[in-house]
């Protein structure tokens, strides 16, 4: 014997069930993107390999070495094991040089003052020439006087900001240079690289890389690297960010770009703001620098020579 009311029912609550599928997918596919926002994609930090044509680079100097490590917001957006990851990646590489490009420090409004120790947090790097930074805005939102204490007493991290280290191979030279943070610093580029050959190859280290378009002396920079955009955190396909701390929208997002003064990398950055990022993981970059005689990206050119990445 059938039951016509319970086979009424149950049909009602299969089509119930059918109308509620599609919002149960939806929520699915939301829950499975806040988790790799907040739960994956922040704590997976990526060794990102890149090669550089320098014009007229030393052969002493083909295929020179260096990880970049920005953006590390110690301790506010980071800790010290996940710092340690990152030098530790950093070390697969087998680098020349370890360059940090700024907001080394960072911590909440309401501890504005406060320094964090860095003692430690870089002993376990590995590099031939040593480690070199300049400072970024939120190094100097704290206490950029104390910060610098701080490096030179704690770390082996040399500040090089509007000052450049001359290094030398088999009588060949590279210099390696800085300046100030670009909102809250002093950039001196024309002290930068003084006292420096003009036919010497010179790296560039600047927090912001909106420097790449708006500096004015007249200076050579064979590539500047830079972080401070974090890569936009959160970004859509294709690579485009939802926000990016730049007058330059999502030109300088992240990568190897042609500025209107002369080619920037700009790296996506060691930390994680509101420990959020999605299809923008946290990156070491690894630079190798390659010699070229090419003229396009000879020092006042415009290079159409793509980068590789692998």
């Amino acid at each position: 014997m059938r039951w016509p009311g319970r086979n009424v029912l149950s049909g009602r609550a299969l089509d119930s069930w059918r109308g509620r599928l599609p919002y149960m997918g939806v929520l699915a596919i939301l829950a499975a993107v806040a988790i790799e926002t907040f739960l994956v994609e922040p704590n997976r930090v990526v060794l990102e390999r890149i090669e550089i044509p320098i014009w007229n680079l030393p052969p002493e100097f083909d295929g020179y070495r260096i990880a970049v490590l920005s953006d590390l917001h110690y301790p506010r957006w980071t800790t010290r094991a996940f710092i340690q990851r990152a030098v530790a990646l950093a070390n697969r590489f087998s680098p020349d040089l370890i360059a940090i490009p700024g907001d080394i420090c960072d911590v909440p409004m309401r501890a504005q003052g406060f320094v964090p120790s860095l003692a430690g947090l870089f002993d376990g790097a590995h590099t031939k020439d040593g480690i070199v930074a300049v400072l970024g805005n939120h190094d100097h939102w704290i206490d950029v006087e104390s910060v610098r204490r701080e490096l030179e007493v704690s770390t082996p991290i040399r500040l090089i900001e509007n000052t450049s280290i001359l290094l030398e191979r088999a009588g060949a030279f590279l210099a390696i240079g800085g300046v100030g943070d670009h909102w809250e610093g002093v950039v001196a580029p024309e002290r930068v690289f003084d006292g420096v050959s003009d036919d010497v190859p010179r790296l560039l280290l600047s927090h912001n890389p909106d420097l790449a378009d708006e500096m004015t002396a007249n200076v050579r920079v064979d590539l500047m690297i830079s972080g401070h955009t974090h890569g936009g955190q959160l970004c859509l396909p294709f690579g485009r960010a939802l926000s990016v701390p730049s007058r330059y929208g999502n030109r300088f997002r992240a990568g190897l770009v042609q500025g209107h003064c002369h080619r920037v990398y700009v790296s996506r950055g060691v930390a994680s703001a509101h420990r959020a990022r999605f299809l923008c993981p946290p990156e070491v970059t690894a630079i190798t620098l390659r010699r070229s005689e090419d003229p396009r990206i000879a020092p006042g050119g415009v290079t159409t020579i793509q980068p590789h990445v692998r």
